[in-house]
């Protein structure tokens, strides 16, 4: 299973002694680097914060609460713009995305905030987040024990913001967390991370959670799992020998 979480759940149950926990899996590609992108975050030669949001269009992403947010965090002293990269899931869903423009267009938000829906690839979507200052997953609910657009945000390698839904536990490591699911709270938890982010050049934190990222992905959760089926085929084998 994925989350303590999950284990929690079996255990309720009285399953314990064939449960273990293995990580969701985060991709080991990398994204390409953009030096000029590189430079001028390092310089601060962009006044404008960029924010991006990744997930199919469906309802419970929070998109409609983040909307808002930007609209919260126009009115303060720090620029800001969002592009959400959402595919339509499907005609079912594509309600979902009609609704999120509609807000846009009340709101008055248009030259700030953007829908992408065309599918992308994983290495197109990995250089495409690489270039924001931030990924914001605003979940409001899901029923989900783990998340894999999150993982997507995870390994562009720029920092990850959440709600604190239990959906994203199983990653807390390796994001920070809002205040709150609300579109005010959604709005003072980026509000402040840029201004205790503003004057950092170099941020060990985040130096600290790419090492950890390593033990995450695909390949080392790989050996790991192959480790632990050779171990139970031994265990087995002096088993029936005995």
């Amino acid at each position: 299973v994925h989350s303590i979480h999950d284990l929690n759940r079996l255990k309720a149950l009285e399953i314990t002694q064939n449960v273990s926990l293995l990580s969701h899996g985060i991709t080991d590609l990398l994204p390409k680097v953009n030096l000029l992108k590189y430079l001028k975050k390092k310089l601060k030669l962009t006044k404008t914060k960029r924010i991006a949001s990744y997930g199919f269009c469906l309802p419970g992403k929070g998109y409609k609460e983040l909307i808002r947010a930007i609209g919260l965090l126009k009115e303060t002293d720090i620029e800001v713009s969002l592009t959400i990269y959402s595919a339509i899931y499907s005609e079912q869903y594509k309600y979902v995305y009609t609704e999120l423009k509609e807000l846009i267009q009340d709101l008055k938000l248009d030259n700030l905030v953007s829908i992408e829906t065309e599918y992308m690839t994983d290495e197109d979507t990995l250089n495409a987040l690489s270039l924001f200052d931030c990924i914001v997953f605003p979940y409001q609910g899901s029923n989900e024990s783990s998340s894999a657009s999150v993982r997507q945000g995870i390994a562009s390698l720029r920092p990850v913001l959440v709600t604190p839904v239990d959906i994203f536990s199983d990653a807390s490591d390796l994001v920070d967390y809002l205040p709150g699911r609300t579109s005010q709270d959604i709005a003072d938890g980026i509000y402040q991370w840029f201004k205790s982010n503003q004057f950092r050049l170099y941020d060990s934190n985040y130096e600290n959670r790419k090492k950890l990222l390593n033990k995450r992905r695909f390949s080392y959760l790989r050996k790991r799992l192959i480790n632990t089926l050779k171990s139970l085929e031994i265990n087995c084998t002096f088993r029936n020998s005995v």
